[in-house]
């Protein structure tokens, strides 16, 4: 399959939401064809480069997304958000004439909903404690606590994690060698 890709410094993972704001015209165009084809399109980690201007080098793993909303914001860019829907493989891309890059990619598997063992809770107990910190209760319909996966994703999308930190825990085969690698960087959140 092939997707367009918009590289950035943060991920969004399957049933996550990420807020961006388009200002580039290779994005902008990449929005429009999105809509016009009722299409979605690819986030990967940077892993050389900037986020905007020249074309950047991404991770070889990403998310593939879909525009869920949109609008003009009070800056006056186009303000859309993207809803996580399958994680994929990045397997060649190169850049178009716009220096938008276009990926052949490879659906990842979803593997089936991993209850959350009783020796990871306090993870799930953390992310809850940082949810409502960041004052994301609009961005997700319902907190899935009990869900490894759902804890996984949400971590890894909040954490401030440099980019080969994040690219090191989605290249993990398991939930089990993820959770305990997020349990082993002893999350410190004071309750406010």
């Amino acid at each position: 399959m092939q997707l367009p890709l918009f590289p950035l410094s943060s991920i969004v993972m399957p049933d996550g939401l990420m807020p961006l704001r388009i200002f580039e015209r290779r994005y902008i165009d990449m929005v429009k064809e999105c809509f016009k084809n009722d299409s979605g399109f690819g986030i990967c980690l940077i892993k050389q480069g900037k986020e905007a201007g020249d074309v950047s080098e991404p991770y070889p793993l990403g998310t593939r997304v879909s525009i869920v909303d949109f609008d003009q914001g009070a800056d006056g860019l186009l303000h859309i958000t993207a809803r996580g829907i399958e994680e994929f493989t990045l397997l060649t891309y190169s850049s178009n004439d716009s220096g938008l890059l276009i990926g052949e990619v490879s659906p990842i598997p979803k593997k089936p909903a991993t209850a959350m063992d009783p020796e990871f809770e306090l993870l799930a107990k953390k992310l809850d404690l940082i949810l409502d910190y960041l004052d994301t209760e609009s961005r997700y319909e319902e907190k899935k606590l009990d869900d490894a996966d759902w804890v996984i994703h949400r971590l890894l999308e909040v954490l401030p994690l440099a980019n080969e930190a994040k690219f090191e825990l989605l290249q993990m085969d398991s939930n089990r060698e993820r959770l305990e690698a997020l349990a082993n960087l002893q999350i410190e959140i004071a309750e406010r």
